[in-house]
């Protein structure tokens, strides 16, 4: 049973009724108004009336005989309109990733979770088996490359411009195995095995790619292979990669040059060779906030930011204030802090005003290594690196949005069909996330909405009848999400 609002050039009526064989079916006329807080007192009106008919409605007036109705079943159907949508116009199969991906965005858990929420709440039944079956056959290559024709299509530029990052993903359990290894963590969770998983999105942040590595891998040494794969896998020709200083070997700068590739990356300015280091630290950055450098046919690019200094040193600040609290209340340290003297039997002594003063001459200051010629300014070059911040998103949306960590998957087969599922969940969430933002919607508030559009079905009396939920103006206009274009 549904309120159903009648417009015309005059007024505005209120129904109460129901669809039979997709008719509807009057129960009670509410009343017309055409001023506006006439409108609104009735709108009240219909919503009561919509209560107390629920709960008791009569069929047949003239014999007075009361049904009561009792909803027999429920389904939400807002979640497959808006993100099935998304996910058809992409491309990918019209089978059980659909319901899946769906699930990832929507309600993120185990696969037994997933099972139990698709029949509750979506009306439909799967089982565990079932589910780990479909994704032992999903094909990774032929996802991704669905992803990248539709980014193609999207951005013209993809093949001109790529970004890059590594993340790790960790395993509750102790076992490893050949892709599951232990490594450095960046969820600092060196005791367990975890999996290293790279990320290509293009310049709006779409994802169109992914690779994955045994754990124990160094993530420097990723980006010559996942390079390698994609020219490949596309038939790539022109690319400029742009990617953190964690990328940054001469070795991997020599493999994008060998193959004629442009590349960005940042570079580690503490780590240069004390010639360069002296020439960074004698430019007036104050006079001219930006300044480069030859080296090895490479472009050094360094720049300036009043924003980053207050950053860089408020950041200083607190990691000291927090170690020399330590020190006075004498607890355990772990003496990797750049930042602590220490004796030479490795005991804490206090904290190293030398490094420390050393440290402050680099506040405000990033480096840029580029093989791009000098008739690319470098404003566009720094521009670039910036746009790198849409990988980090993406990984953090994955990582929260689709909990891709911790995974309890103990088998590598699932766990590479799990990593499929939130790639392409990711994609869809992202053009989600996009579409979404013309209306002014966040990814969680359209959740929210979507989670009141459903349909079911309703006893009354011996009969049963179908009915869909009533959607606001708001909800209605999230539903005709299509319609913004992609």
């Amino acid at each position: 049973m549904f309120i159903r609002t009648v417009k015309s050039r005059s007024s505005t009526c209120f129904q109460i009724g129901y669809k039979r064989q997709k008719r509807f079916v009057l129960v009670k006329h509410v009343g017309c108004a055409s001023k506006e807080a006439e409108i609104e007192v009735l709108k009240i009106k219909a919503k009561e009336e919509l209560i107390r008919v629920s709960e008791q409605l009569f069929l047949f007036p003239e014999s007075n005989t009361p049904f009561k109705a009792k909803q027999v079943s429920w389904k939400i159907t807002g979640y497959h309109q808006v993100f099935g949508r998304v996910y058809d116009s992409i491309g990918f199969p019209n089978n059980l990733l659909r319901d899946l991906t769906i699930a990832r965005i929507v309600f993120p858990h185990s696969k037994l979770a997933t099972v139990r929420f698709l029949s509750r709440c979506c009306g439909i039944k799967l089982s565990k088996d079932k589910i780990y079956r479909f994704l032992g056959q999903v094909d990774k290559e032929e996802l991704t490359k669905i992803a990248y024709s539709y980014v193609t299509r999207k951005n013209k530029n993809i093949v001109s411009l790529v970004f890059y990052d590594v993340t790790t993903l960790y395993f509750e359990t102790e076992r490893e195995d050949d892709l599951r290894r232990k490594g450095f963590s960046k969820d600092h969770r060196a005791d367990v095995p975890q999996v290293l998983v790279g990320l290509f999105v293009d310049i709006d942040g779409y994802p169109f790619d992914f690779d994955f590595f045994s754990g124990n891998t160094f993530e420097g040494d990723t980006f010559p292979v996942a390079i390698k794969r994609l020219m490949n896998k596309y038939q790539l020709k022109d690319l400029v990669v742009v990617a953190d200083a964690g990328m940054l070997s001469i070795k991997n700068l020599g493999y994008l040059e060998s193959i004629g590739l442009g590349y960005v990356v940042g570079a580690r300015l503490k780590n240069l060779n004390n010639e360069i280091k002296t020439k960074v630290l004698s430019h007036n950055f104050m006079t001219k906030n930006l300044t480069q450098f030859d080296i090895a046919n490479r472009r050094l690019i360094v720049d300036y930011s009043e924003e980053r200094d207050k950053k860089d040193k408020h950041n200083r600040e607190r990691i000291i204030k927090k170690l020399q609290a330590k020190i006075d209340k004498k607890q355990t340290l772990i003496t990797k802090s750049k930042y602590l003297l220490l004796e030479k039997e490795g005991k804490v002594i206090g904290v190293d005003l030398v490094k420390i003063d050393e440290d402050k001459r680099y506040d405000g200051l990033k480096g840029y290594f580029t093989n791009l010629t000098k008739r690319v300014n470098p404003q566009i070059i720094i521009s670039q690196y910036h746009n790198l911040w849409k990988v980090e998103k993406a990984f953090r949306m994955s990582k929260s949005d689709l909990q891709t960590r911790p995974v309890y998957h103990h088998n590598s087969d699932k766990v590479k069909a799990h990593l499929v599922l939130c790639f392409v969940s990711l994609l869809v969430m992202k053009v989600t996330e996009r579409l979404l933002a013309k209306k002014n919607i966040s990814l969680t508030h359209a959740i929210e909405l979507l989670s009141t559009v459903g349909q079911g079905k309703t006893k009354i009396g011996n009969m049963i009848v179908e009915t869909e939920s009533e959607v606001d103006q708001k909800t209605k206009s999230l539903l005709e999400i299509n319609k913004l274009g992609h």
